[in-house]
């Protein structure tokens, strides 16, 4: 079985501050055509008075359930069944007076269950792990979205956080794809989970990116790897960040999109 997964920071689908633009829904269109399978997304607003005050096409629906329609589908609150590609699953992290945002999973398969732990390090950060199992054709699939802290010593506990987590609620023989925002520009992470939770960091297969890592952030001149994928009981076929063109206004960040073959499997 083959797998296209994307990791994507999305910003919350707004760009600028003075002046901000509303990228939720070109955002949407340039996502479905990566055609993946598994979509990791990061800063994913579930609710945003003041946005939907201030933006006329303000999606009616929380932007995960927004971004699981198809392009062109309504954004009256009109979007039917037959218009929906992906299903989806939200961990709510950041929660404050007008609204609330966080992880979220699109999957082409269905979701079983879903289950969003909190790994905030302190107060001024808040940050989230969503679990989820994904039922494939080839059996079930766990998929960990995660976004990570500012600070390296934030982010070390966070890991930690993620691997116990794992270890606790994964079996070893199941098949598992972690994702997200790491915020490693320092690559200091890596390791840690290749070691404990016997997986593979997705690298390119040659020249110096591989030991420098994809630059995924700023999406305008990506130097630097914050967004990762780690895999394990998958052979990896191809790694790429998605640069020019629209990819450089739509976020902050670039998506991360990786082709993944099931292990054994045609």
């Amino acid at each position: 079985m083959k797998l296209r997964v994307a990791t994507y920071n999305i910003h919350k689908g707004v760009m600028g501050l003075r002046r901000p633009s509303l990228t939720i829904h070109e955002l949407r269109d340039r996502l479905h055509e990566l055609d993946a399978d598994l979509v990791f997304l990061q800063e994913v607003q579930g609710r945003h008075d003041k946005h939907a005050e201030i933006f006329h096409h303000w999606p009616n629906q929380a932007q995960h359930e927004f971004l699981s329609h198809a392009p062109g589908a309504s954004v009256e609150g009109l979007l039917g069944h037959a218009s929906q590609k992906y299903f989806h699953a939200y961990g709510m992290n950041a929660v404050y007076p007008h609204g609330h945002h966080g992880n979220a999973l699109l999957s082409r398969h269905p979701i079983e269950w879903s289950v969003n732990e909190d790994v905030s390090d302190h107060r001024l950060e808040q940050r989230g792990l969503l679990h989820c199992r994904v039922q494939t054709p080839a059996g079930p699939l766990h998929t960990l979205v995660a976004h990570f802290g500012l600070f390296n010593r934030s982010r070390q506990r966070q890991a930690v956080k993620l691997i116990e987590h794992a270890k606790s609620h994964i079996p070893d023989q199941t098949p598992v794809v972690i994702g997200g925002d790491f915020n490693d520009w320092q690559r200091r992470l890596g390791g840690m989970l290749t070691q404990q939770l016997g997986v593979d960091e997705v690298l390119p297969q040659k020249g110096l990116l591989r030991h420098l890592g994809f630059g995924s952030f700023p999406s305008r001149l990506p130097l630097l790897g914050l967004d990762r994928m780690f895999v394990k009981g998958f052979k990896i076929h191809e790694a790429k960040v998605m640069t020019g063109g629209m990819w450089g206004k739509l976020s902050d960040h670039a998506p991360f999109v990786v082709d993944l073959e099931l292990n054994g499997k045609a």
